[in-house]
């Protein structure tokens, strides 16, 4: 799976992959689609990662890794578990629920750490977290503006002012149909699907090794080793099976 890799090496903060099990030479001995997806600021699939929680007990989490970069060039690691419902840290309506659980993204103003700031939320329909990226780190109104350079089209103002909402929209570029909006799971946090509306929800839908043949996750085998292993939905069982009460929880899109 050829990608462009939008971090390097050297950005990989390997210390926050060791809280979570993860070393450096584990991390390097990734297969190499995984790593480049993991470089690439995609949503990785699924691995198994290991927590530790307060009274020292190690629990095997299946989760979704993802490198974000904010406005000021920081390089944050967001971590998405399996949830066996969707859980946020931040006040929902239920409409807001309704359209996240639906595959919807939102735009909704929070405040975090005291500050208030606007944010586009989506939930990943594969482990039920949420994925959050503010809306100032996605320049949409320059993406908007570099789509319609390449493609040599121009967007009426309700249509930009769609995206700006979190609403995917379709178009006719040429003699094909075209949708476009936003998708925090990619690395730019813009999507650009050829198809119409009802394409752009099928590939929203699509779990993660359908859409990338050759995918079902990963597992850490030994301490050098991945092996290809056929066992996330058995890991997704157990994680939801288990309660977890006054131990240490991986927060759902945690920054590391």
């Amino acid at each position: 799976m050829a990608m462009v890799n939008r971090f390097l090496e050297k950005d990989i903060p390997y210390g926050k992959l060791a809280n979570l099990g993860i070393s450096k030479e584990k991390t390097l001995s990734m297969p190499k689609d995984l790593l480049e997806t993991f470089l690439s600021g995609k949503v990785t699939p699924l691995i198994q990662a290991q927590v530790q929680s307060q009274s020292g007990k190690v629990y095997d989490i299946p989760l979704k890794l993802q490198l974000v970069q904010d406005r000021a060039g920081k390089i944050q690691l967001m971590t998405y578990p399996v949830r066996k419902e969707m859980v946020s840290d931040i006040s929902l309506t239920d409409n807001d629920k309704e359209r996240l659980r639906r595959g919807d993204t939102i735009r909704k103003e929070v405040k975090e750490d005291g500050i208030r700031r606007t944010q586009f939320i989506q939930m990943d329909n594969e482990t039920k977290s949420l994925i959050k990226r503010n809306a100032s780190n996605l320049r949409i109104p320059e993406q908007i503006a570099q789509m319609e350079k390449i493609n040599d089209i121009q967007l009426g103002a309700n249509q930009k002012q769609a995206i700006k909402e979190g609403k995917p929209i379709e178009l006719e570029v040429g003699h094909e149909k075209v949708s476009v909006g936003v998708d925090l799971k990619e690395p730019q946090g813009f999507k650009v699907v050829k198809g119409d509306m009802a394409e752009w929800d099928r590939q929203q839908k699509i779990k993660y090794d359908i859409a990338n043949e050759g995918f079902m996750g990963y597992v850490l085998t030994d301490q050098n080793r991945w092996e290809y292993k056929q066992v996330v939905d058995k890991l997704q069982y157990k994680e939801q099976k288990r309660e977890v009460k006054e131990e240490q929880k991986v927060s759902t899109g945690m920054k590391l």
